[in-house]
Formats: structure tokens, C-alpha cells, sequence
């Protein structure tokens, strides 16, 4: 029997824990998957959060499932399993009780001190370099089989990436160069230097290189960053970890995660690092909040990056923690404007008011785009996939029935040379009513039109963060 909450809110049961799907499957299709949509989608996110002992406080405490779906020939693959991370293996024990997430405290005060948050790999897959990783802000990469999905183990880059050093969930790949960039916090940059974020070029061959590092004056929470031609771009939001909190939360009185705050009277700076290492350029601006990025490119002397906004950091740290009972509402599709003269012009854009996971053509990433693309979802109304057209300022939008809700668009152009919308957007999305989740492909450049093809998994499976996809 449904409960009260699910009768209230059919998203509640998004959040079931999902079963792995090591054996490879294929999906029922409805309609007709075009025959040169052809390759494979990867996608990351928190599938179980409870296991073994352990009760998660916050969606991001969640263990990470790598899922695949193969699209060949009008039909569509599927397998997935989750990373074997420490957390994991501890939860199968049923130790899971004495493990610690970001916002999830473990059983008793002891079980806390001195113990830092398990990594759950949950928040993206990224393919490069004949690599498939597995990405979270709370550890490092997590090397996968980019075939069976099993976890090879943890990725160091052949012992390059520093020991104290994280790497970012949102490396960004220069589709001219196939170099891909990151950044990662880093904790022990040495005693004249305490904290910073260290800035990273992987090579086509997978050879990781430092080429920058950014001081910080306080350890901040710093979730994505932005490319363009010349530079790596980050707008660093005084969302800082305070040091008596965080003091405390390692002796076991609270949560890491509840040790940051927002701090709007620390200011906030717009840095460009050089991406050929030479000196960066720091430019000061009116603090905001905001998480994640959706593409930054030069205009001239400028450089424009554009983000999601939010009025507060209380959805982070308060709202999400009763996902059980639904999604709160998210952000605004904002753009920064960072002249040659050191102003930083900022202004909403697009009609809707509440979105977020942006995405754009990924063969124009650090180059100026036309078309963004966003998962829209709010309490109060049904969810959505938007387009935004950068051009004009039209917003053109797929509902979705409700009770249904999206995760993140992906696209993929219909060719390698196809105009910037010319293919299609794929999108995992929970489906209440059928209470299973489903592989959703709209045509990019008639996005309001009925799917193409709907392919359907065999059960519930919350639609994840983060995903890439590959055309091999």
C-alpha cells in the first residue's frame, strides 16, 4: 500500500534502493530509436541509502551505481552495478553502522572521531583516455571496466595525482585538443601554502600534469569549474567550511557537510588560471550562490560563464536532507559577464525559475554556444526538460506527465558536423505511475514533441546526477 507521502508525492519512491544489473539486458522500446543514434550512455548517481547498518541523512550520502545504456541498431542495453568503494564492501559486511557520510553521522560518538566521510563515487562517469571514472567531491576517481562495469580500483593516474589532492566530479574535455581538465582540493600544498585547489591537464594519452594552483584563504566547498579557449575559470562562492565546526564534527559532534555555511561578507572572486600555467587573474565580484556549471567561452576581451543560481544555500543543507519526501525547488539559468576591465556584469536568463543540471552541445564546450539544456522540477508543478536558445532568450520545454521526473539531458548531435541542436536529448527519468525508470530520447530541434523512443528498465532507479556519452 502506498503511503500518505507517496499519495502526496509520487516521487518519494524514486529513492527506493535500486538493484545492480551486472548481466547485460535489453530494454523494452517504445517508439523507434533513430538508426544514427548510435553508442553508449553513461550515467552516475546515489542508488541505495540504506544498507547494512547504514541510514543516510542527505542524497549525496548515497552509494554510487554506474549504469550503461548501449543504443545499436534501435535498440537499447542496459547493465549497471555499483562501486565496490570501501563504504560498500562495509555496508555488505553489515558494518555500514560505522560508516560516516558528508551530512550522515555513524552509529555513536565514537564511531565518528577522527573519521572522514566515505567515499561513495556516486556523482559522475566520465570516458577518457580508453578510461571510464567514477567521480564524487568526497574521494578520488574510481577506476570501471568501460564493458561489465566492474570497479578495477582506485585511479591515481600512474601515481601522479597527489595523496591529499581530491579530483573534481565535473572535469571538463576540450573537444578540439582532447585534453581534459580539473581541479581538485588540496590540503597539504605545504606550511607556507595550507589550502588550495590544484588544477590538473589529462592528456589524450592519459598522463595527468598540474598547471596551476589557486590559493585559498579559507577550505571551501568549490563542486565545478568552467574552460575556455585560454583559461580554466572558477567562481569561487564564500561557501566555506568553518574550522570550529569542522573541529568538532572530526570529535564526533556533527557532520562535515553541516560544517559549511555560506558567507556572502567573505566576497567572492572570479579566477581565470592561464591553461598554458602562466600567471592567473583574480577578479572580485558580488557574492552569490550557485553549484553547478553550464559552459564559459572568450568574447573578445571578455569571458562569459554561465551557471545555475540559487537565493540559498538552504537547499543544499536543509531541503535535500527530506529527499525521502520529495525534491525541493532549485535554481535560475544565470550569466556572468567578466569584461577586460575587471567588472563582472550578472543577470538571469531563460524564463524558468527553477532549474538546474545544465547542459550544452559537448563539441562546443569552451566555446560560445547557442542552445543550453536544463532538468526542470519544483514541489508545486510538474517536471520538465528545457532548451534555451542564447540568441533569442526563448525557452522552449518537454513536460512531462505527473509524477514524472527527469534527470539530466544529455545530447548528441546527429552527426559530427550536424548544426548545434541538430540531434537528439537523452534523458533517464523516473516514470511513478509504472514506478520503474526509463531511458527518454526527444528530438533536440522539436523538443515539445512526444518522445521518439522510450526505453524502459524493469524497475525503480532515481535517475542519478551525472553521465557522458560516447560515441564508441
Amino acid at each position: 500500500m502506498p503511503s500518505v507521502t507517496d499519495a502526496r508525492n509520487p516521487l518519494t519512491r524514486a529513492f527506493e534502493p535500486a538493484a545492480e544489473t551486472p548481466e547485460e539486458v535489453v530494454l523494452d522500446v517504445s517508439g523507434t530509436i533513430p538508426q544514427q543514434l548510435r553508442g553508449t550512455l553513461y550515467r552516475n548517481g546515489p542508488a541505495r541509502w540504506e544498507a547494512g547498518g547504514f541510514r543516510a541523512n542527505h542524497p549525496f550520502d548515497g552509494d554510487g551505481l554506474v549504469s550503461k545504456f548501449t543504443i545499436d541498431a534501435g535498440t537499447v542495453r542496459y547493465r549497471s552495478r555499483y562501486v565496490r568503494t570501501p563504504k560498500y564492501h562495509a555496508e555488505h559486511r553489515n558494518s555500514g553502522a560505522r560508516v560516516r557520510g558528508l551530512y550522515s553521522p555513524a552509529s555513536g560518538i565514537g564511531a565518528n572521531i577522527g573519521r572522514l566521510p566515505a567515499d561513495n563515487a556516486n556523482t559522475h562517469a566520465v570516458a577518457h583516455a580508453q578510461r571510464l571514472l567514477a567521480l564524487s567531491d568526497v574521494g578520488r576517481p574510481w577506476q570501471i571496466d568501460p564493458h561489465d562495469l566492474h570497479t578495477i580500483g582506485p585511479c591515481d593516474f600512474d601515481g601522479t595525482l597527489p595523496r591529499l589532492t581530491r579530483f573534481s566530479p565535473h572535469p571538463k574535455i576540450d573537444p578540439m585538443t582532447g585534453d581534459l581538465f580539473n581541479f581538485g582540493l588540496d590540503l597539504a600544498l605545504g606550511h607556507k601554502i595550507p589550502v588550495g585547489l590544484r588544477c590538473y591537464r589529462v592528456d589524450p594519452a592519459g598522463r595527468l600534469h598540474t598547471i596551476g594552483l589557486v590559493t585559498l584563504d579559507d577550505v571551501i566547498v568549490q563542486h565545478d569549474f568552467a574552460i575556455t579557449e585560454h583559461y580554466l575559470v572558477f567562481a569561487l562562492a564564500p561557501i566555506t567550511v568553518d574550522p570550529i565546526r569542522a573541529g568538532l564534527a572530526m570529535l564526533g559532534r556533527g557532520t562535515l557537510g553541516d560544517a559549511a555555511d555560506y558567507r556572502p561578507e567573505r566576497g567572492m572572486r572570479i579566477v581565470l588560471v592561464p591553461r598554458d600555467g602562466g600567471r592567473h587573474r583574480v577578479i572580485e565580484c558580488e557574492p552569490f550562490i550557485y553549484v553547478h556549471v553550464d559552459n564559459a567561452y572568450e568574447d573578445g576581451t571578455d569571458v562569459v560563464v554561465d551557471v545555475v543560481r540559487h537565493d540559498s544555500f538552504d537547499f543544499l543543507t536543509t531541503a535535500l536532507k527530506t529527499f525521502r519526501d520529495g525534491l525541493p525547488a532549485v535554481g535560475r539559468a544565470t550569466r556572468l559577464r567578466v569584461t577586460g576591465t575587471g567588472r563582472v556584469l550578472r543577470e538571469d536568463i531563460g524564463e524558468s525559475e527553477s532549474v538546474e543540471f545544465p547542459m550544452h552541445d559537448d563539441r562546443r564546450t569552451g566555446r560560445a554556444h547557442r542552445f543550453s539544456y536544463f532538468a526542470a522540477y519544483h514541489p508545486d508543478t510538474d517536471g520538465a526538460l528545457v532548451k534555451l536558445d542564447h540568441h533569442t532568450g526563448r525557452e522552449r520545454r518537454h513536460p512531462f506527465p505527473h509524477g514524472e521526473f527527469p534527470g539530466e539531458p544529455v545530447f548528441v548531435p546527429r552527426t559530427a558536423t550536424a548544426a548545434e541542436d541538430d540531434g537528439w536529448i537523452l534523458a533517464v527519468t523516473y516514470l511513478a505511475a509504472e514506478h520503474r525508470t526509463a531511458l527518454i530520447i526527444l528530438d533536440a530541434t522539436d523538443i515539445e514533441r512526444d518522445p521518439l523512443a522510450i526505453a524502459r528498465l524493469h524497475g525503480p532507479l532515481f535517475p542519478g546526477f551525472h553521465g557522458s556519452f560516447t560515441a564508441h
